[in-house]
């Protein structure tokens, strides 16, 4: 299709119905994970515009590798979690994970300040499968180069966001994370001139959904990781980083 990495992409303009023209000025990535196609939207009757995508690959995708486990056990793909599509000033778009994911949190915990040294901290979310974390990385406070957040680790495997604060870039490898999947999902981190990176993370059994800068880079990755790959950690590699008002929640799914 000549789409490349881009699976899911939006275009912001003005459409002349009478010539059937669609003049854009703004396009963007909805989502630049490995596991994010085909979103369609429909209107809540309180008026969001919420989009719900396929999360799985197809044989054109550059990761692909098959269909996955679980075609074995005759199903494939599912849905990712809906979001609600919102515009800004400069008529880029928002996808945030709709409210009523927080009907299913449990288990809640906050922890005001962390200072992430070098050697890896291990976090508690929920049960590490089901689960949610909310946090900001202070960048005015962060000398670190890079900041590694390993999650459903276990078993000798791991799912690895690594923030490169020196590139600007987001990274989630899950070359590591089951025996079976295989990929690297990246974006550009926009950071000139902002003093938090705010990181918003859902997890179930088989997918990481992961939201950065407001909502406007986010990452959907299967996987496909067993229940005893339920821990999560941090490091901060070349420096310190500091995080603020982390949440977590268990998902009671």
């Amino acid at each position: 299709m000549g789409a490349g990495e881009h699976t899911a992409v939006y275009l912001v303009g003005d459409f002349d119905y009478e010539t059937g023209k669609f003049d854009y000025h703004v396009s963007g990535e909805m989502d630049w994970g490995l596991d994010y196609y085909a979103p369609q939207s429909f209107l809540t009757p309180d008026g969001r515009r919420v989009i719900v995508g396929w999360a799985n690959e197809w044989e054109w995708m550059p990761a692909w590798k098959d269909w996955g486990p679980t075609y074995k056990e005759g199903w494939c793909g599912s849905f990712n979690i809906p979001r609600e599509v919102c515009m800004k000033e400069d008529n880029t778009l928002q996808f945030l994970p709709i409210a009523e994911v927080e009907t299913i949190r449990e288990s809640p915990e906050h922890k005001d300040v962390l200072v992430v040294p070098e050697k890896e901290t291990e976090l508690t979310a929920g049960d590490g499968v089901c689960f949610e974390l909310k946090m900001k990385i202070d960048l005015e406070k962060t000398d670190a180069d890079k900041l590694e957040l390993s999650l459903r680790c276990g078993e000798g495997r791991k799912t690895v966001c690594l923030f490169d604060f020196r590139k600007a870039e987001l990274s989630v490898d899950r070359n590591a994370a089951d025996g079976w999947s295989r990929g690297i999902s990246r974006s550009v981190m926009y950071l000139k001139g902002k003093k938090e990176l705010d990181v918003h993370i859902l997890s179930d059994q088989s997918s990481l959904e992961i939201f950065t800068d407001q909502y406007q880079n986010n990452h959907s990755n299967n996987i496909f990781a067993g229940d005893a790959q339920n821990k999560l950690q941090l490091r901060a590699i070349g420096g310190s980083a500091l995080i603020k008002d982390m949440e977590t929640y268990g998902l009671n799914n």
